[in-house]
């Protein structure tokens, strides 16, 4: 896992910012980090099935249904809270980009199995993502006060 932290002034307010690179995760496809650690708050890029798989974007196999593409990509993003400390507990908030409407009671099946005790707010709209064989994408933000610093 790699990281670099920036110290960074927003108005009158100074912060620590942090990029996550966790491990288990390919490099991001295009300029934009995995995530970011920002006081607290880490904040998950739109995630997707093939986000732990390296090698040319357009040549990663993609399974194709729902259920596989959701479990693997909140597994994605349960890499991305864990390389800081966190647990999938410590998500507050989703984004859910979804290609097909009639696949959101499918999907909401699976991410039911990751959010057991503790509902995110969240906001799921249809979208057409990058490859036409991806039925899902999630970005998500934990809160995980506690995080240890991934330069450690």
């Amino acid at each position: 896992m790699g990281s670099t932290i920036l110290n960074l002034k927003f108005g009158r307010w100074n912060v620590s910012k942090e990029i996550i690179q966790p491990r288990g995760m390919a490099e991001a496809v295009g300029p934009f980090s995995r995530a970011i650690l920002i006081d607290g708050h880490l904040h998950i890029a739109g995630t997707t099935a093939l986000s732990h798989i390296s090698g040319d974007y357009y040549e990663r196999f993609v399974p194709p249904t729902i259920e596989e593409q959701t479990r693997l990509t909140l597994d994605n993003i349960k890499k991305c809270v864990e390389a800081v400390g966190g647990t999938m507990e410590d998500i507050y908030k989703v984004v859910i980009m979804l290609k097909n409407p009639e696949d959101y009671r499918k999907m909401n099946g699976v991410r039911a199995e990751y959010f057991r005790s503790s509902a995110t707010i969240s906001t799921c709209f249809r979208a057409e993502v990058m490859r036409p064989d991806i039925l899902v994408e999630i970005e998500a933000v934990a809160y995980v006060p506690h995080t240890k610093s991934s330069a450690s």
